[in-house]
């Protein structure tokens, strides 16, 4: 079965997110596709469990994604494997050495959270063009909201449990006194954090459509508050930190933490990926 390893110089490179586009490509081009997540690093079984929700258990090709460095061991049990490496600005030459250690099984390298896309699409490895140069994304980059509700230490409810959710376009509520719901429409927002003692505020943002509600402080959420959580099953998170060092905790998410995959995330993979021609990536496989 052809094999393809997406390997990386470093962890949290985008590995997991290249596997996803490349199976999807592949399946939309009719050729199955089976994901497998290899190694037990940190991301591992969150990968694990992301790849049995999105690839089949057989197909007509494997893409195996390897922890982030030396790729002998893996090259060794994979035998006629092809290497995709995934690399990102500020590891270009570790990603140079890794292709020079591949030799023939290099099949190409794809350039992520590239900062200048255009400038960067003649990015080169070691005489070895990027077969793709994907733009350092907003909706990608979003974590999920079982991330979020970690890093808070929140109480969580309502969180989807039949597939991730990400916490979408983020917006901080108004400290001013009026209900805000004009804000929120004006500012699109899908998740929203406001303070625990600002009921106006947070049925404001449920009434604007917001997709996830998060409330911070020490206070207690009034219970028609909570009333018209649980009616409109709108994912909620109650944390004790204050409303700056929750936006500080969330920030630190971004582009940090693994691929959300939730709907809109493979949406715009599907659409940034759309030039690449992965399916060539399998054609000398053997």
């Amino acid at each position: 079965m052809p094999t393809l390893l997406v390997a990386a110089p470093t962890p949290l490179s985008g590995k997991t997110t290249v596997a996803v586009a490349c199976a999807r490509a592949l399946a939309k081009s009719g050729t199955n596709v089976s994901l497998e997540r290899a190694g037990d690093d940190a991301n591992a079984d969150s990968d694990r469990r992301l790849f049995s929700s999105l690839g089949s258990a057989s197909g007509d090709a494997k893409i195996v994604e390897i922890p982030a460095g030396d790729l002998s061991a893996a090259l060794e049990e994979h035998d006629g494997a092809r290497v995709l490496i995934v690399a990102t600005p500020a590891t270009t030459a570790e990603a140079s050495a890794l292709a020079r250690s591949v030799g023939e099984a290099l099949a190409g390298v794809v350039l992520n959270r590239a900062r200048r896309p255009e400038a960067e699409a003649g990015a080169d490895f070691d005489g070895v063009a990027a077969l793709a140069v994907i733009p350092e994304d907003r909706q990608l980059a979003t974590p999920s909201l079982d991330a979020v509700a970690e890093a808070l230490k929140a109480e969580a409810e309502n969180l989807a449990e039949d597939g991730p959710r990400s916490l979408g376009r983020l917006v901080i509520a108004s400290i001013a006194a009026d209900p805000g719901q004009d804000y929120f429409d004006r500012t699109r927002a899908e998740s929203v954090i406001v303070r625990s003692d600002k009921p106006d505020l947070q049925l404001a943002a449920i009434n604007a459509g917001a997709q996830c509600l998060i409330v911070t402080g020490d206070l207690p959420v009034l219970s028609y508050v909570r009333e018209r959580v649980a009616e409109d099953e709108t994912p909620f998170l109650s944390t004790a930190l204050d409303t700056k060092a929750a936006v500080e905790a969330v920030e630190g998410l971004y582009g940090t933490t693994a691929f959300s995959a939730d709907a809109d995330s493979l949406s715009r993979l599907d659409e940034l990926f759309a030039g690449a021609d992965l399916k060539s990536l399998f054609v000398t496989a053997g």
